[in-house]
């Protein structure tokens, strides 16, 4: 985008393809820093996962691992079904974090 930008400046015919992700930059932008926040989310809530409880833990965090895979495998910036993919990490993780939050809550209290 930075590029296309500085071509149409400088006066260097730019392509039709880079025109249109440049009338896209705001959707992009906030697909990415939504895609960063979540990243930054989930390391946060595995932080808080005490080592002894992982095991216990497993199916949830597969569930969760299941939730993450179409970004890592599938989706583009072109893809049609980025906010339900967000969506969908989104509320896996807050259901997560209940959990987590919980069973520390247990441990920590008894």
């Amino acid at each position: 985008m930075r590029e296309t930008k500085c071509m149409q400046r400088i006066g260097i015919e730019v392509p039709e393809s880079a025109k249109m992700v440049l009338l896209q930059e705001e959707k992009f932008k906030s697909y990415f820093n939504q895609l960063l926040f979540v990243l930054k989310e989930y390391d946060r809530v595995l932080g808080r996962v005490i080592p002894v409880i992982r095991p216990l833990l497993k199916p949830h965090l597969d569930d969760l691992d299941k939730k993450i895979q179409p970004g890592m495998l599938m989706l583009t910036w072109q893809s049609m079904n980025i906010d339900g993919y967000l969506q969908r990490i989104h509320t896996g993780l807050t259901k997560f974090e209940e959990l987590v939050n919980k069973i520390n809550d247990l441990i920590e209290n008894r």
